[in-house]
């Protein structure tokens, strides 16, 4: 029914097909997560994450996972309308957790203080003297009183 010339057009057409139809669903991928629903690999207080970056133990946590921590509030900054909120690390002398907020996590951020126990999930970065978290979103917002 169809010639060799055929077949082969055919089976080409096939598979340019098939690499396109792969390509689109890569390309197409939200390049975001969210994290209100996304599950953490790690739930730690600030405490503990904190004391693994300190003791040299650099590869506790993988960049780009998941986490979800709780800790005081040391500091809330609003510099270059972007919300940064600084973790307390328990020691005066450790690091910090610097979580840079989601846009729309600023209600939330109206109420808090200074000394305030927040949960936060954030994208872990990386850890230089303080340890990065992105895209951070409030998962359970505590207050002392």
């Amino acid at each position: 029914m169809f010639g060799k010339t055929n077949k082969f057009l055919v089976g080409a057409l096939v598979l340019i097909l098939s690499f396109a139809m792969v390509a689109l669903y890569f390309f197409n991928k939200p390049d975001y997560v969210d994290l209100v629903e996304a599950e953490p690999e790690f739930f730690l207080n600030a405490e503990t994450l904190l004391l693994h970056f300190n003791a040299g133990d650099e590869t506790f946590l993988k960049a780009e996972s998941i986490i979800e921590f709780e800790g005081l509030i040391k500091e809330i900054n609003t510099k270059n309308n972007r919300f940064t909120i600084l973790i307390e690390g328990g020691d005066p002398k450790m690091s910090n957790i610097i979580c840079d907020m989601q846009p729309n996590q600023k209600e939330g951020l109206t109420d808090l203080e200074p000394t305030d126990t927040i949960r936060i999930k954030g994208v872990f970065k990386g850890f230089l003297k303080d340890a990065i978290f992105l895209n951070c979103v409030i998962s359970e917002r505590k207050t002392n009183e």
